[in-house]
């Protein structure tokens, strides 16, 4: 028995798409932060934001966060360079390191105190700055799972829909694809952590306004009729 092979051309589809989404409480807050220090040689740069890093260790083991919630994103020792308008030339004025790094905190109701502890300030010379704050969820994969079925049926139901208006019969699924988005909550509600850092005035406690992340999935299928 010959078998017939069809090509591509040869299929009769539907496009559609489903889309299904849910809303969870965030569980933790990514903190990123840079430490750095200026000094006139690089050495002496090196050595001050180093105590700066021992301030940030202590805060790290006094909220007993875990070794792998914290990240080095980057570290860098540079020249520092001023314009000359008289020699018209650019003249070295000394050294910057800086040290970038990603804090995980997993008790969203203590993240404000965490962040007044974190930030720093030694005027000019140095400081810890508070550089983004966002809210997330750790176990989005798993709501992806629960609403993926939905997705689906919505995708479904529009083409049974288009195939009864079209008075067409849907034969089988063709192809399936999907895609997932949960961005995370951004909350730039640190000034209180930036003013506690340029004084030592008692100012109160920084609070985070936690809201709600939406999980969404979008569902892409082709149906042969």
């Amino acid at each position: 028995m010959a078998t017939k092979v069809f090509a591509e051309t040869d299929l009769h589809l539907i496009y559609v798409n489903g889309v299904a989404e849910k809303t969870v409480d965030p569980n933790m807050v990514h903190i990123n932060i840079e430490s750095w220090a200026k000094a006139s040689t690089a050495k002496q740069a090196q050595e001050r934001q180093a105590l700066l890093y021992d301030a940030i260790k202590l805060t790290i083991e006094k909220f007993k966060i875990k070794k792998e919630d914290v990240q080095t994103e980057g570290f860098s020792v540079y020249p520092e360079h001023t314009y000359d308008q008289k020699t018209q030339t650019n003249k070295m004025t000394g050294y910057k390191v800086s040290h970038r790094i990603l804090i995980t905190y997993r008790k969203i109701d203590d993240a404000g105190v965490v962040l007044d502890s974190l930030a720093t300030s030694k005027g000019d010379i140095g400081g810890v700055n508070i550089s983004s704050v966002s809210l997330d969820f750790d176990k989005k994969s798993v709501v992806e799972n629960s609403v993926l079925a939905e997705a689906v049926k919505n995708a479904r139901a529009k083409a049974e829909e288009l195939a009864k208006a079209a008075d067409v019969i849907i034969k089988t699924v063709h192809k399936i694809q999907f895609s997932s988005s949960a961005p995370p909550i951004a909350e730039p509600m640190y000034e209180k952590a930036a003013m506690r850092m340029m004084s030592d005035s008692a100012a109160p406690p920084t609070e985070l306004s936690s809201g709600k992340i939406k999980v969404r999935v979008d569902v892409q299928m082709e149906f042969e009729i």
